[in-house]
């Protein structure tokens, strides 16, 4: 498979993903269903009616069902794109008598893009539905809450653009060290052995403090937003407690869904580098110097 991107593997595998796709959006469209009827039920059990108590354990079964059927389903699909792709790239470096180690450098690198289909771009994908159906519901039923949660969003969508050179740098050096890891491993050589883990680890510790620094930023504002719902619900709109229960849980999905889709970001910044060099020659030598980007952070 040449020039492997995100979207050629969505392209090729588009039969096996689409199925997981479709079974996603229906166990998300039953979770932005949940709020709402657990807020049915709960104002229908203060009038003694149990009208609202079965549509909430109807939502709920579905939605079980339908995320276990689709967790059995991922494992196999996504299995098998890693098996067919895994084998295109070392078979070619095995036709072609190249050098192997790059090739299983690369081998393990493609796994974190599969793992990235399988793992990460669901739980973006509800992030999404999490975050679109959560302000759809609040400015239909809190619309001052709706107003200050698309705020805190923007926020927080400002945090991870200002820092994305940073990532896209960290992540090709980190990227860099592992495709090089059978080379320097064969070359049979401490020093190399122990500056390649050292360089490793500094890239790392870098990658996580610039991560730790956005998610301190994020759940200010995520904890801003819901104790915002807090007032608006109780004291400005005087809601009942049926109402104030879907309105937080319905700001605490929302603050879920924002805290979630920017991981999903980090991990296709990465994925994307990952994808780059899949395609190119593997600038192994680069990793085989000390880096001086991370001198500058």
């Amino acid at each position: 498979m040449e020039n492997i991107t995100h979207g050629k593997i969505l392209k090729k595998f588009s039969g096996k993903i689409s199925i997981t796709f479709l079974m996603l959006v229906l166990e998300n469209l039953l979770r932005v269903l949940e709020p709402l009827a657990l807020g049915m039920a709960i104002n229908g059990l203060v009038e003694k009616e149990w009208l609202g108590i079965y549509i909430f354990l109807g939502v709920e079964v579905g939605m079980i069902v339908v995320g276990t059927l689709r967790r059995f389903y991922d494992t196999r699909a996504y299995g098998a794109i890693y098996r067919e792709i895994s084998e295109d790239i070392s078979g070619e470096a095995i036709e072609n008598h190249d050098d192997l180690s790059p090739a299983i450098g690369r081998a393990d690198l493609l796994k974190e893009v599969i793992d990235f289909f399988e793992n990460e771009l669901p739980m973006g994908l509800s992030s999404v539905f999490a975050i679109g159906g959560a302000l759809i519901m609040l400015f239909i039923i809190a619309p001052l809450t709706g107003t200050v949660a698309v705020g805190a969003a923007l926020l927080i969508g400002l945090v991870f653009l200002l820092s994305k050179k940073r990532m896209i740098s960290l992540n090709k050096l980190i990227n860099n060290e592992l495709e090089a890891r059978a080379r320097v491993f064969m070359s049979r050589q401490k020093e190399k052995l122990e500056g390649h883990f050292g360089s490793l680890v500094k890239h790392r510790i870098a990658l996580s403090d610039l991560e730790a620094r956005n998610f301190g930023l994020t759940y200010m504002f995520v904890v801003l937003m819901i104790a915002f719902s807090l007032y608006d619900s109780v004291l400005l709109i005087g809601a009942n407690m049926g109402d104030v229960f879907a309105i937080i849980t319905y700001a605490s999905q929302f603050a879920e869904g924002v805290i979630i889709l920017p991981y999903m970001y980090q991990q296709y910044i990465r994925t994307q580098e990952i994808t780059g060099r899949l395609k190119d020659a593997p600038a192994i030598e680069e990793a085989e110097e000390p880096a001086k980007e991370v001198q500058e952070l």
